[in-house]
């Protein structure tokens, strides 16, 4: 596909939303990739169907609700399809390459002290988390030409609200007492 060249340059933070095409049918593709694979991870970590639910519900409206919201409120709403198109885009492309470490790690959740053996996921997990977290920002700097800071503060406050809202709508099944 001609797009993932670009998206790749966006996550190696050579590209901006703004090298990307204006393409609402590739914003609602890589849209419905992105909460297709979050299904099966979650499927195949065996999460309850609320939980995937709320998953896919509050992905949709982060994405859609909140990335219109914040370019309505700098007179930006010209961006959005670009800017959909990379978070979209970055996110899918994210949820693929933390999937390996995802898998590595789901049989750990429950233990009190995990394996050395997870050190290697879980730190290759939060290597992605956090370059996910810069090539958010970027993409947030340049749609709403802000700050660097700003942006950063916006993704870190972006990632909160959505674990916030996840919590909310699917509290954690807490695990059960040995």
């Amino acid at each position: 596909m001609a797009l993932l060249r670009p998206l790749f340059e966006l996550c190696l933070l050579r590209r901006g939303p703004q090298d990307l095409p204006y393409s609402p049918p590739a914003v609602a593709l890589f849209a419905f990739a992105l909460m297709a694979l979050q299904v099966a991870m979650g499927a195949a970590t065996e999460a309850p169907p609320g939980q995937l639910a709320a998953r896919v519900g509050v992905t949709a409206f982060m994405l859609f609700g909140v990335t219109q919201a914040l370019l309505n409120l700098r007179g930006l709403r010209n961006r959005a399809a670009q800017t959909l198109l990379a978070l979209a885009g970055s996110g899918l492309l994210f949820t693929l390459a933390m999937l390996p470490a995802a898998l590595a790690l789901r049989p750990y959740l429950d233990v009190e002290q995990p394996p050395a053996s997870a050190m290697l996921p879980g730190l290759a997990a939060l290597v992605l988390f956090v370059w996910k977290l810069r090539v958010e920002a970027s993409i947030w700097r340049q749609a709403l030409e802000i700050r660097r800071g700003q942006a950063l503060a916006l993704a870190i406050a972006l990632v909160l609200l959505e674990l916030m809202l996840l919590v909310w709508l699917a509290p954690p099944v807490p695990a059960a007492a040995a």
